[in-house]
């Protein structure tokens, strides 16, 4: 199974992400589509449309990270099938793949089930763990003061909303990051990955769902901290500070790299 799974990893790696697998496989934008569904009940309409605009822009920014699901659930899928041993491992009460997976007697359309139920799994897993952004941006508003935080992402009569859609997107580029993490950990390692994600249907969006969040929180942490020493340096000399950056995003810009 061990020596299975490397080489499709192996593959993995080098094959482009895959938006879909065989006729009846599951479909990056179609899982897209639920996704920002899920998360448009979750934030409410006005966060939602402060974070993506409309619909297609949230379909579109999360189908990347579908293909990621959909990518790695092939790959797992792959292994599993070509595993001898597949109907004595734990959790398959004997059955063959084509068995625990298909339906009718051939169990034809075990491969697009499989991946089908990786891939929802992950997808669900990841969409558990995205975070609301207007309750990260009202977080940072009381941290900051009204002042600075305006000054950091606009007048104070747009600055809430463009700090909402800049964590939405701070979050979806951290989970395409997460995602390329991710993968790059499954080929490093199949065992190491499995002692710390599982091997549950839902292990690759565990990964990138705890990658994500980290990297997202790192990064907002980081325009926190910007922000108030671009404050500091703009209060001791404000000539000296207009000459250096030009404007407060733009120092809040360089301390936030």
């Amino acid at each position: 199974m061990r020596r299975i799974l490397v080489i499709a990893l192996l593959a993995f790696a080098v094959a482009p992400v895959a938006a879909s697998v065989a006729a009846g496989g599951p479909n990056a934008s179609t899982n897209a589509s639920a996704s920002c569904t899920a998360l448009k009940t979750k934030l409410g309409a006005t966060t939602f449309a402060q974070a993506y605009a409309t619909f297609g822009h949230c379909v579109s920014a999360l189908t990347s990270v579908e293909q990621a699901n959909i990518a790695a659930a092939t790959v797992s899928c792959t292994a599993e099938q070509n595993d001898a041993n597949f109907a004595t491992e734990a959790g398959h009460n004997g059955k063959t793949f084509a068995q625990f997976y298909g339906t009718g007697k051939s169990g034809k359309d075990a491969f697009n089930k499989c991946v089908s139920t990786k891939t929802q799994a992950s997808s669900k897993v990841e969409q558990q763990a995205r975070t609301n952004p207007s309750r990260s941006c009202r977080g940072q508003q009381t941290t900051l003061g009204p002042t600075t935080f305006a000054l950091t992402y606009g007048t104070a009569k747009n600055a809430f909303g463009k700090c909402v859609s800049k964590t939405a997107v701070l979050q979806t580029q951290s989970e395409n990051a997460a995602s390329a993490t991710c993968r790059a950990s499954l080929n490093a390692s199949a065992t190491t990955f499995a002692s710390t994600f599982g091997t549950s249907a839902d292990a690759f969006g565990k990964c990138v769902s705890t990658t994500a969040s980290a990297q997202a929180k790192a990064r907002f942490q980081a325009i926190t901290a910007a922000a108030a020493a671009c404050t500091t340096e703009r209060n001791a000399n404000v000539a000296a500070f207009n000459s250096k950056y030009g404007s407060f995003k733009s120092c809040v810009a360089q301390h936030a790299k």
